[in-house]
């Protein structure tokens, strides 16, 4: 599986939208993404740790970066109970922390919150440029 850094991550959304032409019903074409892969191949030569940055796994990368926004958009929202921060995510606590875990664990609407875990303590560096890549009305 390859290893992304937070700068190889922000290269991939940074292609993306340079490609945001290519969308067609909400996705990137699997063109895109095998330029993705050959773009990533040229800007971050592959290693031994990293492995490789090939199409499926620039497609899967960009799929959990979205869970992360709608994780991170959640937060955000009044309703989560949570001071959620861009640079210190939810600021998590002792004095909160019981709450956290709860919000974690509930399901809600189908939907666990355990894609805000990494959030506990820490904000998301690619919330807005997810946003710009994603169409406006949709979620997923």
């Amino acid at each position: 599986a390859a290893t992304w850094t937070v700068e190889e991550e922000a290269a991939l959304l940074n292609f993306l939208y340079s490609n945001l032409g290519q969308v067609a019903d909400g996705n990137f074409k699997k063109v895109t993404w095998n330029a993705a892969a050959a773009y990533m191949a040229r800007s971050f030569p592959p290693s031994e740790n990293a492995g490789d940055k090939t199409a499926e796994a620039c497609e899967r990368k960009f799929k959990m970066l979205k869970k992360y926004y709608y994780a991170v958009t959640d937060l955000k929202c009044i309703a989560s109970g949570f001071a959620y921060d861009d640079n210190h995510g939810a600021m998590i606590t002792l004095e909160n922390a019981d709450l956290w875990d709860r919000y974690t664990k509930l399901i809600m609407f189908c939907q666990s919150h355990k894609d805000a875990k990494p959030f506990r303590n820490s904000g998301f560096p690619h919330f807005q440029s997810v946003e710009l890549l994603l169409p406006s009305s949709t979620r997923g």
